[in-house]
């Protein structure tokens, strides 16, 4: 008689479920596995055994034992089968088939005890059990906190592979543990830094703001000492909070990184990720053995790309950008794999304008000839320069540190926080119907629709695509900016003022610059 126990395997950020099927044979005692296992799930089979026996359970000594892992074509990796695999052969050799077994997954690794040990990565493997209508699923008791943040699922933790095999038979009750939504959040106030400690640079808190409004990509220029990475850094003050569906997907992505919460739960701050310009490539997309992680683009999803010295990265760690700038995803292909990534992030960038830094300023004498500074300025090709939204040059200071008292207003992060949910609440009730939610995916025929130009407003954006020549790519970036700086100023249409603000932000012809 064949039995089956419902279980799953990773598939990108997400899982599939797997059918583990079991049958008994007349022939030589052992156990197969097929169904294109990997060398961790075709290991335990001595681990079954082992369990099964030291459980006190009863073992088919005398039979062959067949487990098929349907569907075939689906590769298997991980040792979480582990309790699936065993609880199928029980169920053969008492002869029983449980109703519960129909609706229910199970997860969880065996020690030769018998004991069910902790899986790691069980989070992305419970939601996409939730996305495919699975609601129940044993798990690892040592699993219970990673997993109970996940709302609308009921978990059954177990110890032993006894405790198991008894519930599935209905010897024993388990008490379910109820997925819920946490209820506390983050308090937005308990940040170390905060905007109102840099003294002035209120056109770069601005242009941080429209940037985080909008989720735009944005781009600073300027000498060393100049605050370029200072006001980078701070950027998480600003940030919006995430929602619960957010929560649950950054923190699934960290744990297909290997990233475990000490106390489980969820990830409730938007990424911030600042990889050095040693970064390799292989770190940068993801990758590995077996099935590739995630990589920095892929971590930073839903929150911040920072590249501190961005000319200083590698050649083809920035053209790596490229596909998940446009797409909003990225796509590692492997000879064992092809995995898909989200990679919804915003890339803030930070150069200076020459090798020594101190090229067009007053404070120093540049020392770079022509040549250095055209092989610096083409470290950064023309498609990356373009997929920026906004580009900003910061001066250096000339009245002292960053932080020295000036009779100016600093504003703080916790004003600039306030307008910028405030945009992000206008953007997510105008685009309620739409399949996106920020200005900076408007396309084709919808950034038609919510970006319409009046008469003064379209000159003004004609004569300063003209001026700057800005490509199509880059003329659809200024309206997309436009229209968040008309939701950040609270105005429904797109005025002249906004496009004038947003031509600002924009990228000059460095051909025209005098080397």
């Amino acid at each position: 008689m064949v039995t089956y126990i419902k279980s799953c395997v990773l598939s990108g950020s997400g899982s599939d479920i797997i059918s583990v099927e079991c049958d008994l044979f007349f022939g030589l005692p052992g156990i197969s596995i097929v169904g294109l296992p990997d060398a961790s799930v075709r290991e335990s089979k001595e681990r079954l055994r082992a369990a099964i026996l030291n459980s006190g359970l009863d073992y088919p000594v005398n039979k062959r034992i067949i487990i098929n892992l349907s569907p075939a074509s689906t590769k298997k990796e991980g040792t979480h089968l582990d309790l699936a695999m065993a609880l199928s052969i029980m169920t053969c050799t008492e002869g029983l088939v449980s109703t519960e077994t129909e609706e229910m997954a199970v997860i969880g690794e065996l020690s030769l005890d018998g004991t069910v040990g902790r899986v790691s990565g069980i989070l992305p493997l419970c939601i996409g059990l939730r996305q495919q209508g699975i609601k129940k699923a044993i798990v690892p008791v040592d699993n219970v906190k990673d997993i109970s943040v996940i709302e609308g699922m009921e978990f059954y933790p177990v110890t032993t592979l006894m405790e198991a095999f008894r519930f599935l038979r209905g010897e024993c009750a388990i008490d379910a543990v109820v997925g819920k939504r946490p209820e506390l959040l983050y308090d937005n106030e308990d940040f170390v830094d905060d905007y109102s400690e840099v003294k002035g640079r209120n056109e770069a808190k601005r242009v941080l703001e429209i940037a985080v409004s909008g989720f735009h990509h944005l781009l600073f220029s300027g000498p060393p000492g100049c605050g370029k990475s200072m006001m980078a850094k701070r950027i998480y003050t600003i940030l919006p909070q995430m929602t619960y569906e957010e929560m649950l997907e950054v923190t699934k992505l960290y744990s297909l990184y290997g990233y475990e919460q000490d106390k489980g739960g969820l990830i409730y701050r938007r990424p911030f990720r600042a990889p050095s310009s040693n970064t390799s490539i292989a770190a940068m997309v993801g990758g590995g053995s077996g099935v590739p992680r995630p990589g920095e683009i892929t971590l930073s999803h839903l929150g911040v790309l920072f590249m501190d010295e961005m000319p200083e990265f590698r050649r083809d760690v920035l053209e790596s950008l490229r596909q998940p700038l446009e797409d909003e995803k990225i796509t590692i292909s492997r000879a064992g794999a092809k995995i898909t990534y989200p990679a919804k992030f915003m890339l803030i960038g930070a150069k200076n304008p020459c090798p020594c830094g101190y090229h067009g300023s007053d404070q120093k004498l540049c020392q770079c000839t022509p040549v250095q500074l055209r092989s610096y300025r083409d470290r950064l090709s023309g498609p990356i320069l373009d997929r920026f939204d906004l580009f900003l040059d910061i001066a250096a200071h000339n009245n002292g540190p960053a932080f020295e008292a000036t009779d100016e207003k600093d504003i703080t992060s916790a004003e600039m926080r306030a307008r910028i949910e405030a945009a992000r609440l206008v953007q997510k009730e105008r685009y309620k119907e739409e399949e996106f939610c920020y200005n900076s995916q408007l396309k084709g025929a919808s950034l038609k629709k919510y970006c319409s130009l009046g008469k003064e407003a379209a000159e003004i954006f004609k004569a300063g695509c003209d001026s700057l020549r800005v490509s199509r790519r880059g003329g659809d970036k200024l309206l997309r900016v436009a229209r968040t700086i008309a939701d950040l100023d609270g105005f429904e249409s797109i005025e002249a003022g906004h496009i004038a603000e947003a031509l600002q932000y924009r990228r000059r012809d460095e051909e025209n610059v005098d080397y």
